[in-house]
């Protein structure tokens, strides 16, 4: 099978219309690099440039998916850290997303989805947000505070 040539400026155009887009992480670039045949060296060459223009930060990158993930599709910390580690994305990037989520729309996250499953069973309803990512703790705070506020109400 003949090896065909690709020009680093065709790449790089490639990645910065991706990136252009909606915020990217390293990982997606170069899975989109390597479809279109870069080399290693070109791939790390044109990630190197996207970031030096801008286009790339991992910081950012972490910051803008925790919000999509916790405003949109209502995940708890846990998941989001597990996506954001697939990606390889360094620790100290997700840890600083992590930190800097809206406690009151994390807070009304899990009231909502523990209120919609009240019918499951409380180890179903359980299980069901450990599966969304939320923690023990964060469950048990949160509901309870739900319920106290309840008991005060009556």
């Amino acid at each position: 099978m003949e090896e065909k040539h690709v020009d680093i400026k065709d790449l790089l155009s490639r990645a910065e219309q991706y990136c252009a887009r909606a915020e990217r992480c390293a990982s997606e670039v170069e899975a989109l690099l390597k479809k279109h045949g870069a080399t290693v060296q070109q791939t790390d060459e044109v990630i190197g440039l996207l970031e030096e223009h801008g286009y790339l930060n991992e910081a950012r990158y972490c910051q803008a998916f925790v919000h999509d993930k916790v405003a949109f599709d209502a995940w708890g910390k846990r998941k989001i850290q597990y996506a954001l580690r697939a990606k390889h994305l360094p620790d100290s990037s997700i840890d600083a997303a992590i930190d800097a989520i809206d406690l009151t729309t994390y807070k009304a996250n899990i009231l909502a989805l523990w209120k919609r499953h009240a019918a499951d069973t409380p180890d179903k309803q359980l299980r069901f947000m450990l599966q969304r990512g939320y923690t023990y703790e964060d469950i048990r705070l949160y509901t309870r505070i739900e319920t106290e506020e309840n008991d005060l109400c009556e």
